[in-house]
C-alpha cells in the first residue's frame, strides 16, 4: 500500500471514530442546563422555604431532656428492631430507626431469587440475590423513606418511631405504619406524624402516606416529603453514567405534558452543590445548603412546572419516588444530597409537596409512591395498575423512564419484537429470528447496492482505456488550463459511459442501514429483558461473552482503553466479536476487486474498519454481538446468492476457470 493509500485509511478511521463517539454522546441524556454553568439562568427561583416551628433550643445535635420528651432520642442502627414486607417480587427490610427501609433485595415472600446480583467478573456466573438497597451508619439518617419536614430531620430520622401491626386488604396489599413520637408523646408543636407503607401485591411499588396530626392548640405549617433511594448497587458498569439520577416533570397547565431531565451522573452533584451555594452566596446573599435544589439544577423556572418522580437509576433498575396520582396538579419539589454511603460516593433524591397548613385538631395527608424495581415498561405498567388514579384520563407517565432508546421510531418496534420473541422461547433464539428479520427486509436495498456496483464496475472497466488515455494525454501538463481541460474530458468520458464520479448507488443503501444500526445498538443497551439471559454457552446476553473462562485484572487501563477492552476493568477473552470481525474480513474478500487502483485502495480502507468497530463493541452485549454474527452469515449467504443472479443475467462475468497444476495452456496450430 502506498503513502497516499495508508493516510487515506488512517483518515477513514479517525472519521470513524470520531462518528462514534459523537453519536454515543448525542444519545446520552442530555444534561441540565445550568450543570456546567457557575452562573444559573436569570429568572432561576429561589428554593422552597421551609417554616420551622421547632423550638430553636431542640435543633442540637445531641438530644437534650427536653428532646427527649418529644421523642428525639437517636438509636443505633444496630439495635433497632427490624421488620421484613415481602410480597411475590422483593423483600424490604423496614427498621423502627426512622421507620425507613433498612435494606431490600430482589427475593419473593418464599425466599427464592427474584433477580441476581451481576458479577463484575463477566466469567462468573450470578448465584446470589440482587440486594439494591443496602444498609447504612449515614449519621443524618438519611435512608429510603426518611422525613423530609424540618431542622429536627436527623435526631427525628434516627429516633425511634413506634412500629403498628403488619395489615393486609381484600387485593393482598400489605402495610404497615410507623409513628413518631411513640404514644403518648408528641413533638413540641403538638404533632404528630404517621408514616404508612403499603407494599402492593405482585409489584415493585410502595405507596408512601405521610399524616401529620395537630393535637396542639395553634396552627401549624409544615413542608412534608421523604429522601428517596439514598445510593442504591449499580448492577452494571462500575462508575459508568448508567448510574445517574433520574427525574420527570409534569405541568400543572397540561396533566397530559411530562418531560424527562434525567442523566446527570452521581460523581456530579458535589460540583453542582458548591456551585449552587456560590450562586446563593453572591445572588442571594444566602447562608450554604447541604442540597441542591432540584428546581436551580434543572432549570424548571417556568409556571407550573413540578417534579413527577425522582431518584436515581442504574442500566436496568430504578428507585424513584413519584408524586400523588392523584393530585396532579400539586407542584412537587425535591433536593439532591451528595453522600458517602458504605465508602462510595452517591446521592439521595428527596420529593417534598408545597406547605401544608394543619388547624388544632386536624390532620394533613400527602401521598407519594415509590417504585423500587426493573427499569422495564411492563414493570412499571403494572405498579401503575395496582392502583391507578381516579381520573382515568391521567396517562401512565411512569413508563417514560424506562425509554427504548433513540431513535423511539426504531428502537420501539425492535424492542416489542424481541420482548415478544423472547416470549415464545429462548432469547438468544429470539436474537436470531430479528436479526433475520430484519436482514430480510433490508434485501432489496442490499440487491440493488450490489447491482449498483456490479454495474459500476463493468462499465468502469470499459471507460478505464480512456481515462487512462486522458490522463497519460495531461501527464507533463500541470497548469491550471490544462487540469481543468483534462477534468472536462474525463467528465465527457464517464458521461457517455453512463457512469458517475462516485457510486452512489453502492454507498447509499449502506447509509440507509445506519439508523437501524443506531436503534439495534440502543435496543440492546436498554433490553432489560436480556439481563442474565443464557444462550449457548454463554451465560448473559447482556454482558460480553466470555466464551473461554479467562479472566484478566487490567485496572490500571487508562479508562478510554479500559472501556474497549474490559468490563469493570476486568478482560476477558470474547470470541463472538473475533469471529465476526473475521466473517467481515471474508465476506469483504468475496466482493469483486475493481480494477481502478483508487477503488482497490478504498476497498481495503473499509475492511480496516470493520477490526475497528469489533474492537469498540469488543465489550458490549453478547446480544449485540450475536446479532452481528448471524447478519454476517446472512451476509454472506446473500452476496453468493446476489452474485450468481447477476451472472445470469449478465451483469457479473463469470469467473475465469482455474487451470490445474499440471495443465498446459493449449496453442495456435497444436495438435
Amino acid at each position: 500500500m502506498d503513502r497516499k493509500s495508508w493516510i487515506q485509511m488512517i483518515f477513514t478511521i479517525a472519521i470513524v471514530v470520531v462518528v462514534f463517539f459523537a453519536i454515543q454522546a448525542w444519545l446520552l441524556p442530555k444534561r441540565a442546563p445550568n450543570g456546567n454553568s457557575s452562573t444559573p439562568a436569570a429568572n432561576t427561583v429561589e428554593p422552597p422555604t421551609v417554616k420551622d416551628v421547632t423550638p430553636a433550643s431542640q435543633r442540637a445535635t445531641e438530644p437534650t431532656a427536653a428532646d427527649k420528651e418529644h421523642g428525639f432520642d437517636p438509636i443505633a442502627r444496630a439495635n433497632a428492631k427490624k421488620i421484613k414486607l415481602a410480597n411475590e417480587h422483593l423483600t424490604a427490610v423496614l427498621s423502627e430507626r426512622g421507620g425507613v427501609i433498612e435494606s431490600l433485595a430482589f427475593i419473593n415472600e418464599k425466599g427464592e431469587n427474584v433477580f441476581l446480583h451481576t458479577p463484575d467478573d463477566p466469567t462468573v456466573e450470578p448465584t446470589r440475590a440482587l440486594q439494591l438497597i443496602n444498609p447504612s451508619d449515614e449519621p443524618t439518617g438519611i435512608a429510603p423513606l426518611a422525613l423530609r419536614l424540618d431542622a429536627n430531620d436527623t435526631m427525628r430520622n434516627t429516633s425511634r418511631w413506634e412500629a403498628g401491626a403488619i395489615t393486609s386488604n381484600a387485593r393482598g396489599d400489605k402495610s404497615i405504619s410507623f409513628t413518631f413520637p411513640p404514644a403518648p408523646r408528641t413533638e413540641s408543636d403538638g404533632t404528630v406524624i404517621v408514616k404508612t407503607l403499603t407494599l402492593r401485591k405482585d409489584t415493585f411499588r410502595i405507596d408512601v402516606a405521610l399524616s401529620i396530626e395537630n393535637r396542639g392548640e395553634n396552627k401549624v405549617e409544615k413542608v412534608a416529603g421523604v429522601w428517596g433511594a439514598a445510593g442504591i448497587t449499580n448492577d452494571s458498569i462500575r462508575g459508568s453514567g448508567d448510574y445517574s439520577r433520574i427525574a420527570l416533570y409534569g405541568s400543572t397547565l397540561n396533566k397530559r405534558y411530562s418531560t424527562d431531565k434525567s442523566g446527570d451522573i452521581v460523581s456530579e452533584f458535589e460540583k453542582k452543590l458548591g456551585k449552587y451555594n456560590a450562586y446563593l452566596d453572591e445572588e442571594k446573599s444566602k447562608p450554604a445548603e447541604p442540597y441542591v435544589d432540584t428546581v436551580w439544577l434543572d432549570d424548571k423556572t417556568g409556571e407550573g412546572y413540578y417534579l413527577m418522580a425522582h431518584g436515581l437509576r442504574t442500566r436496568y433498575f430504578l428507585a424513584v419516588l413519584s408524586a400523588d396520582i392523584d393530585q396532579p396538579s400539586t407542584q412537587y419539589s425535591g433536593h439532591i444530597k451528595p453522600l458517602t454511603i458504605n465508602n462510595e460516593r452517591t446521592i439521595a433524591c428527596s420529593l417534598v409537596t408545597p406547605k401544608l397548613e394543619v388547624a388544632p385538631g386536624k390532620s394533613a395527608l400527602t401521598r407519594l409512591v415509590f417504585y423500587v424495581g426493573p427499569r422495564d415498561k411492563a414493570s412499571l405498567d403494572a405498579a401503575w395498575d395496582a392502583a391507578p388514579p381516579k381520573d382515568e384520563e391521567v396517562p401512565n407517565h411512569w413508563i417514560e423512564l424506562a425509554p427504548p432508546g433513540w431513535p423511539f421510531i426504531v428502537t420501539a418496534p425492535f424492542a416489542w419484537v424481541l420482548r415478544n420473541l423472547s416470549n415464545f422461547g429462548n432469547t438468544g433464539v429470539a436474537i436470531i429470528l430479528l436479526t433475520l428479520i430484519v436482514r430480510l427486509m433490508l434485501s432489496p436495498l442490499s440487491f440493488k447496492g450490489q447491482k449498483s456496483m456490479a454495474i459500476y464496475t463493468k462499465k468502469m472497466k470499459v471507460v478505464k482505456p480512456k481515462l487512462d488515455a486522458i490522463k497519460e494525454k495531461y501527464q507533463d501538463r500541470k497548469d491550471r488550463d490544462s487540469q481543468l481541460a483534462m477534468l472536462q474530458e474525463t467528465r465527457e468520458a464517464m458521461r457517455a459511459e453512463n457512469v458517475g464520479f462516485f457510486p452512489f448507488g453502492g454507498c447509499l443503501p449502506m447509509l440507509l442501514q445506519m439508523p437501524i444500526f443506531i436503534g439495534l445498538y440502543q435496543t440492546f443497551a436498554n433490553a432489560f429483558f436480556l439481563r442474565h439471559q443464557t444462550f449457548l454457552w454463554i451465560h448473559d446476553l447482556s454482558l460480553p461473552d466470555a466464551s473461554i473462562p479467562f479472566s484478566l485484572e487490567l485496572h490500571w487501563l487508562p479508562g478510554f482503553i479500559s472501556g474497549f477492552v474490559t468490563h469493570n476493568g476486568i478482560f476477558t477473552i470474547n470470541l463472538l466479536p473475533l469471529a465476526w470481525i473475521a466473517l467481515s474480513l471474508i465476506q469483504m474478500k468475496m466482493q469483486p476487486k475493481p480494477d481502478d487502483p483508487q477503488q482497490a485502495a478504498m476497498q481495503k480502507q473499509m475492511g480496516c474498519i470493520f477490526p475497528v468497530m469489533g474492537m469498540m463493541l469488543y465489550s458490549y452485549a453478547s446480544g449485540f454481538a450475536l446479532y452481528f454474527m448471524v447478519s454476517s452469515i446472512y451476509s454472506l449467504i446473500e452476496t453468493k446468492l446476489i452474485k450468481r443472479h447477476l451472472i445470469a443475467r449478465g451483469i457479473v462475468d463469470p469467473p475465469k476457470p482455474k487451470l490445474a497444476a499440471d495443465a498446459k495452456p493449449e496453442y495456435r496450430g497444436s495438435k
